[in-house]
């Protein structure tokens, strides 16, 4: 049976939630200056965009709990041990610690070190929770499986690391050769990642009829122009060719602005095609 619990709400939830969580990452690792010489505008956009995306997030997860029922959401903070509850913790501190982190850089002040630590602790939490989540629900073979927050954390760092690139990209600014070489690396680790988590469920019943929905089915279309092509293998080409040119590893590249641009929307697209072949792949072993 097909599960018909989780909609559109949680599909751009657990987008939203990893998209935040990969931003503030990435622009942490700009800030401490670990992707070259990159202009401000990448990690400044970056730790407006992590709070502002993963509150939006978050609200909509509590409007679907709502819809189900109301009491849960009483219970999000008094249950330690439950999926949800973990979630809740580490959604909440995210926000504060990274509003916190914004206001620093809106004042034009230092940022500190100790916070930025906090900040990614919570983000690397955020984006393993967003598959943990669906991992939890063991009578779903697609979710059942460790590959999915795995997936879930390399997509959620690849569509942070593409929305504070393209904030470069409108700014006309270039980008460096070591957020190409990064960015290639987790596309190609997506790659490996996809494969293993269908690799994983395969020859079991429910799991079967997941991998022909999203493979030959209605969710077809989604996952092969969407995810694969727009989301991975144009982006990853490009990032491969970036890689092959003639490039300072620490300054920024010479690059085509459009098809630059048109990558990186590609890597969100795919991102956010990944959440809903997954959620509405899912079949229930019974």
């Amino acid at each position: 049976m097909q599960q018909e619990i989780w909609g559109w709400l949680i599909v751009i939830y657990l987008f939203l939630g990893g998209l935040g969580a990969g931003a503030f990452i990435a622009a942490t690792l700009a800030y401490k200056g670990y992707l070259g010489n990159l202009n401000e505008v990448f990690y400044k956009y970056g730790f407006v965009a992590a709070p502002v995306t993963v509150i939006v997030g978050t609200v909509l997860l509590v409007l679907d709990l709502a819809t189900l029922n109301p009491f849960k959401i009483l219970n999000l903070f008094t249950n330690p041990l439950s999926m949800m509850s973990l979630g809740t913790y580490l959604l909440t501190f995210f926000i504060i610690v990274s509003f916190l982190v914004y206001k620093s850089v809106k004042e034009g002040k230092k940022i500190c070190d100790h916070m930025l630590i906090l900040g990614t602790i919570l983000a690397i939490g955020v984006m393993g929770y967003t598959g943990l989540l669906l991992y939890a629900v063991k009578a779903i073979p697609l979710w059942a499986s460790l590959c999915l927050p795995i997936l879930f954390s390399i997509s959620a760092l690849s569509t942070g690391l593409s929305l504070n690139s393209l904030a470069v990209i409108n700014a006309g600014q270039m980008l460096t050769h070591k957020i190409h070489k990064l960015h290639t690396i987790l596309l190609g680790c997506e790659i490996v990642a996809v494969i293993a988590l269908f690799a994983m469920v395969f020859g079991q019943d429910a799991a079967m009829m997941s991998l022909e929905k999203i493979l030959a089915g209605s969710l077809a279309f989604i996952f092969w122009f969407g995810f694969v092509i727009l989301g991975i293998m144009l982006p990853f080409v490009g990032g491969v060719k970036h890689m092959l040119s003639t490039c300072d590893g620490i300054n920024v590249c010479n690059e085509n602005v459009s098809g630059s641009k048109l990558h990186e929307i590609g890597v969100l697209i795919g991102g956010f095609c990944l959440r809903v072949f997954i959620i509405f792949g899912a079949f229930y072993i019974f």
